[in-house]
């Protein structure tokens, strides 16, 4: 047996370096934006349509496209940051959100929750309920609709949007479009159109862009 394991012991080790190497990679994936450096630019018609929600000036020269999941780690880091980039520089940039609910283990209401943030779009409420969704803690139906009544919706309205086929419609047309781009995580974040290199700073990226479209005079 001690004669096997001298013989295999390349085999072994090459074995846990792999599981290990697979590990790290999970673990960083789940923790910053996800990278989509190859990518070309991408015209406006695959990243976002008319029944996406607008955090932001509708009219603003800087467009960020964010792919996103409720039970993503750096997706929950990322939305201060644009946020605060956002409140920061009125009128300027817009966020345009789009769901990526990943199936994997830990995101099992990732779908339930994006459903919910679409719904609470038909209220005039998509920033509220996006901001919330991610402070939830335990994310069900009753919380869905008690959050919706804290922020001022129509319970009863509310859970018949929450069930309805436009709003699920919606939530599937967005995944699609993420296949189709070929994304592997969340967030991916495009910048008028540009795939946003995660190893960059995500607020100095966007103000660059947005002193290239709003130039001082």
């Amino acid at each position: 047996m001690k004669d096997y394991f001298q013989r295999n012991s390349p085999i072994f080790y090459i074995g846990i370096f792999t599981v290990v190497l697979f590990l790290a990679i999970i673990i960083a994936g789940s923790n910053t934006p996800s990278p989509v450096t190859k990518m070309e630019k991408v015209n406006d018609q695959d990243l976002y349509n008319n029944q996406n929600p607008i955090i932001g000036d509708p009219n603003a020269r800087v467009t960020v496209v964010e792919f996103s999941d409720y039970n993503c780690p750096a997706c929950i880091n990322v939305n201060p940051i644009l946020k605060a980039t956002i409140d920061n520089n009125p009128g300027k940039i817009r966020l345009i959100i789009r769901h990526f609910p990943l199936p994997i283990t830990g995101h099992e209401t990732s779908k339930d929750a994006a459903l919910a943030a679409t719904a609470a779009n038909k209220f005039g409420k998509f920033r509220e309920m996006h901001n919330e969704l991610y402070k939830l803690e335990t994310k069900t139906r009753d919380s869905f609709i008690s959050t919706a009544e804290k922020l001022g919706m129509n319970k009863d309205e509310f859970a018949k949007a929450l069930d309805s086929d436009e709003v699920k419609q919606i939530v599937a047309d967005d995944a699609s479009a993420a296949q189709k781009l070929n994304l592997r995580g969340t967030p991916s974040i495009f910048i008028n159109g540009k795939p946003f290199d995660s190893n960059l700073d995500l607020n100095t990226t966007i103000l660059a862009e947005m002193n290239k479209m709003y130039p001082q005079n």
